[in-house]
């Protein structure tokens, strides 16, 4: 799947397909599925360490979202450092963290829902 997403000043192309988990998991060494199941549970109330909660929940979201980026089209930008140095005001609109995760996790969304109990 395909989409434009908006992040910070900037729309980038993303996709999401049955390779961006391994593509993650080949840049970063953390399965993308877990770090996104660590997103949808995030609640910065239910913790002592706050800080790099939220620390966690940034590094992986902005990791997701370059993965797809450079999937689309790795000529959008150059490096993961780019990407960051490149997005000086990441939340003056945070809509893109909630597309980002809907995104990711579209190849396997909908087969979810027919796996048997």
């Amino acid at each position: 799947m395909r989409k434009t997403i908006k992040i910070g000043e900037k729309d980038y192309n993303m996709q999401a397909s049955a390779y961006t988990q391994f593509k993650y998991k080949n840049d970063t060494g953390r399965k993308l599925m877990q770090d996104l199941n660590k997103l949808t549970e995030f609640n910065v109330d239910d913790t002592k360490d706050t800080l790099n909660k939220i620390d966690d929940f940034l590094e992986i979201v902005l990791r997701v979202a370059y993965t797809m980026i450079e999937e689309a089209d790795k000529t959008q930008i150059n490096s993961f450092e780019e990407f960051l140095k490149n997005n000086d005001n990441l939340f003056a609109d945070d809509n893109w963290v909630s597309e980002v995760i809907t995104l990711a996790m579209s190849p396997l969304s909908g087969g979810l829902k027919a796996v048997p109990r």
